[in-house]
């Protein structure tokens, strides 16, 4: 049992450098985890590599705007 089972985290710029080292050791941990970037392929391959199955998906998108 982790110490995030049961919780879902949303990060972004999630594919790479630091924001994927969160990704990682929050699904570590037991949580589920929503990734997002802006590269579609990237983040494909992003939640592919880190091995979260079904506890982990990608959202494409800027995050630094509204839209």
């Amino acid at each position: 049992m982790g110490k995030l089972d049961g919780k879902v985290a949303c990060i972004t710029g999630g594919t790479r450098s630091i924001g994927r080292g969160i990704a990682e050791a929050f699904l570590a941990e037991g949580a589920s985890v929503v990734v997002n970037g802006r590269d579609e392929a990237k983040g494909a391959r992003c939640i592919e590599e880190m091995g979260g199955g079904d506890r982990a998906a990608f959202f494409g998108g800027d995050a630094s705007t509204q839209e």
